[in-house]
């Protein structure tokens, strides 16, 4: 068996966030109403109990939230031995409480049980960044400046050999064959190769940490990744919503 795990939600009239296990899984703001459902292995790094922690917010432009703001979710799983996704199992389905004009926010949180053939190495390794004594918002400022040249600059080795690790991860996670895993690699080279730059950073950039504290990005005021690629001609935008860490033993952040 290959479990498969995706999350499958609606929200309503509100700026919503899902974590697992403490890290983004989504962030987005919603005048009406959305339901999707995403893959959530990446995030799983291990088999055993895996938390979901969902956050609802007033829409943007807005003071308070909507009086019929809500979050559902549920776990689905699946069986991708066959190639196909074969339903195995649901989980527990949540529904946050109604708004509260008293508490700003609304959220629910829940555990459920993984099995999963593989254990990932990522921000497990990794330092508690609340601790450091160095500038974490000015450290992660120069290696997204770094990036960016890089990008901009059509040095794409250098990004590809800092952003591997990461797709090295959801390749095992998901289950991906070596031509799938270059495939996506090579979509998003594809991008900058076809008139997409990496904006500058803009001035009101926020650190969020994630991951009990191992893990940090930069991001806006939209709640969505600092680290951007524009097509001028197209006017399209895409977000890569990366982030980083600093394994045991090193000082330097590395993409995870």
């Amino acid at each position: 068996m290959k479990p498969y795990y995706e999350i499958d939600f609606s929200a309503v009239m509100c700026s919503f966030q899902i974590k697992i296990n403490d890290v983004e899984l989504i962030s987005l703001s919603i005048e009406g109403q959305t339901r999707s459902d995403f893959p959530i292995n990446h995030l799983i790094l291990e088999g055993g109990k895996q938390t979901i922690e969902v956050k609802g917010l007033p829409m943007d432009g807005h003071q308070e939230l909507h009086e019929d703001s809500y979050i559902r979710y549920r776990v689905n799983l699946y069986d991708m031995a066959s190639g196909e996704y074969a339903f195995v199992k649901q989980f527990d389905e949540y529904f946050t409480k109604k708004p509260d004009k008293n508490i700003p926010f609304i959220g629910h949180a829940s555990t459920f049980e993984a099995e999963v053939p593989y254990k990932l190495e990522a921000w497990q390794n990794g330092i508690n960044l609340k601790d450091v004594k160095f500038d974490v918002k000015e450290k992660l400022i120069k290696k997204y400046n770094e990036i960016i040249k890089m990008i901009n600059g059509g040095n794409y080795s250098s990004f590809i050999a800092q952003y591997q690790k990461r797709e090295n991860n959801n390749a095992l996670a998901m289950y991906l064959s070596k031509s799938q895993a270059e495939g996506r690699m090579q979509g998003i080279i594809s991008d900058m190769q076809n008139g997409y730059k990496a904006q500058s950073l803009p001035d009101d950039i926020q650190v969020e940490y994630s991951a009990y504290g191992k893990l940090a990005a930069l991001k806006c005021t939209d709640m969505m990744s600092a680290l951007r690629l524009e097509n001028p001609e197209s006017d399209e935008e895409l977000v890569l919503p990366i982030t980083f860490y600093i394994p045991e033993g090193k000082d330097e952040f590395e993409m995870i």
